[in-house]
This record gives C-alpha cells, sequence and structure tokens, in this order.
C-alpha cells in the first residue's frame, strides 16, 4: 500500500474529490488547523491583506483539536491555511505534537521568507512530511511585484538550504514548490520551474482564480478559466463541503481553506467537538445547497461563478468583513 508521503500531489487532489456527496459524510481523513492569520507578504491575488482581526491560535487548542482530529479518523494535518506558518513561534513544537499523537503526513505551505536554517531545521527536525513553497515571479522584479516583498533572492537561498539538508540529514520530507500565475508571470512559469527544479520533487503550478470568492479584483490582473475552483479544475459539486474544513485561529470551523472573511465558518470549536461540528445542521443544510445547486446567496456562488455578488455569511455572528487592503 502506497504512503500518502509517497503519493504524487495529483494522487492526493484527486484524492480529496472522492469524496462521500451525502449531507452527514464521514469524517475526513485530512483537514487544516490555521495556526496564524498573520502574513509577512501581500500577493496581488490573495485576500490575506484584505483580512481584519488578524490572530495566532492559542497552543492550548491547537493541541487539542490535533488530538481530537486524530480520535475522530484525521490521519492527514496541514499546519497553515490563510497565514504564513513560520510566523507561528511554536510551529515545531506543533508538528512534533501531530507526530507523536500518530498522524501521517504533517504538512505546510509556506512563502519561504522566513524559512530560514535555523527554523526550517527546527520544523524538519520534529517530522515535518512535506513542505511546499509558494513562488510567484521568475525574476526578483516580478516576484517583488506580486508578493510585495524584495524576497526573492532569500526564498531561493532557504529552498536550496533546505534541500541541501535533506541530502546531509538523510531525512525523507518531501519538498514542493508552487505558482499562482498572473498576467505579470504568465510568461515565467517555465522559467520558474526550471530555476527551482534542482530542489524539489514536485512543481505544482495553479491558473489563477478569485480565491475562492473572495477576489473578484483578480479578473482585473490575469485570466480566470470558468470551472477553475481552486485551481482544481472541479466540475459540477465542490468536493470542499465533503471532505475537508479548516479550523481558523480563533477556532471557528469553516468549511472552506480559502475562507478568509469567515463566510463559511459552520461552528465555534470552543463550544462544540469537532465531531458534533462535522455533522451539525448548519454544515448539513450547507452540503444541501450545493447537492441541489442552491449556493445563490452564499460566496460559494461567487467562486464556483467568478462573480461578484452580494452574499450572505453562514454564520453571520462570525463574518469578518473585508478592509480596504493597504496601498502597494
Amino acid at each position: 500500500m502506497t504512503s500518502v508521503s509517497d503519493k504524487s500531489i495529483k494522487d492526493r487532489k484527486e484524492e480529496a474529490k472522492q469524496a462521500s456527496y451525502s449531507l452527514t459524510p464521514p469524517f475526513p481523513k485530512e483537514f487544516l488547523i490555521d495556526i496564524t492569520s498573520h502574513c509577512n507578504h501581500a500577493c496581488l491575488f490573495c485576500s490575506n491583506p484584505r483580512m481584519a482581526n488578524k490572530t495566532a491560535m492559542d497552543p492550548t487548542l491547537v493541541l487539542r483539536l490535533l488530538r481530537e482530529g486524530y480520535e475522530a479518523g484525521a490521519r492527514q494535518i496541514g499546519l497553515y491555511a490563510t497565514g504564513e506558518p513560520f510566523l507561528a513561534k511554536r510551529l515545531p513544537e506543533f508538528v512534533s505534537e501531530a507526530k507523536a499523537i500518530g498522524y501521517d503526513y504533517v504538512y505546510i505551505t509556506t512563502n519561504g521568507a522566513g524559512a530560514t536554517p535555523a527554523r526550517a531545521k527546527a520544523v524538519i527536525d520534529a517530522g515535518l512530511d512535506s513542505i511546499k513553497f509558494s513562488m510567484h515571479g521568475a525574476t526578483r522584479e516580478s516576484y517583488r511585484h506580486v508578493h510585495g516583498k524584495d524576497d526573492f533572492d532569500r526564498v531561493m537561498a532557504n529552498l536550496k538550504w533546505i534541500a541541501d539538508y535533506r541530502k546531509e540529514s538523510g531525512r525523507t520530507f518531501k519538498i514542493y514548490v508552487t505558482m499562482v500565475q498572473t498576467a505579470v508571470t504568465v510568461d515565467e512559469v517555465k522559467a520558474l520551474h526550471q530555476l527551482v527544479k534542482p530542489y524539489i520533487d514536485e512543481w505544482d503550478p495553479h491558473l489563477l482564480t478569485n480565491s475562492c470568492g473572495t477576489m473578484p479584483e483578480n479578473n482585473e490582473i490575469g485570466i480566470i478559466e470558468a470551472n477553475n475552483i481552486r485551481g482544481r479544475g472541479h466540475k459540477g459539486v465542490c468536493f470542499q463541503p465533503f471532505s475537508s474544513f479548516t479550523i481558523t485561529p480563533e477556532g471557528y470551523l469553516s468549511g472552506c481553506v480559502l475562507d478568509y472573511h469567515k463566510a463559511l465558518v459552520v461552528a465555534d470549536l470552543n463550544e462544540t467537538s469537532l465531531v458534533e461540528a462535522w455533522h451539525n445542521a448548519t454544515y448539513q443544510d450547507w452540503r444541501r445547497r450545493h447537492l441541489e445547486g442552491r449556493t445563490e446567496g452564499s460566496i460559494c456562488d461567487n467562486c464556483i461563478n467568478n462573480t461578484d455578488r452580494p452574499y450572505t455569511p453562514l454564520l453571520p455572528t462570525y463574518f469578518d468583513p473585508p478592509v480596504k487592503p493597504p496601498r502597494r
């Protein structure tokens, strides 16, 4: 039987879509804990700069959710979502605890600027199974334009160090790089691939999206193709409500990894358990709307149809409306 670590990114994405499309699907094998919503970059296509009330998750809550998720049947855990995981000082501890609990696959996605040798080594030595760098330009100039920070050389150096450390240490974690192509970088996809190819296991480029409905203005910086939900080429019913979830730094369970403004929060895990939240009435109703094609009036409708229509959060109490991003 192939282990999770040996599966390709493409295979893992395909597995994610093989969900049980019912109102009460089995508890997912994989979910995300957004340990911090703070980020040290401000990418053009990302809604993070528009987030209000950024925060980090209480470490006690992180450890509780790791245990609950494993006991419920999860075996894969991502420690990131809307923010930069290397801004969480206790990231190595969270990785170590997840592996001690028994998770088969613990992973992060990072912009790489904070993945310095000292920080990266601590996380890798804690048992990390894969690290994916998000890099969205093949030159220092285009990278700075998209990321809002002049960190291209630093990130390349960090990526190379991690690859060298893997060779020296004999550790078997995976290294990936992903790129979202915009109008600025559409001609740089091959160039960036060639730059990072010596240091990575897989290359994972993505077409531009509207960031699950949160960034309609992305249509101004590139072409968004139909059925390009989260860049995975989905058609028909989105897999998200049925196969996974993300926990925000506040401890809210959201049905989407890119729920920057908490429009898809279905439960407060400070008040209920993961298992109870997974099958609660709000979650079931949201799934029903997807199955019946009644997503109008939700952020999901804007994601699916690449529109910018008014929407109502699933639980308005937890909604954080987008704020005007800082000037670039």
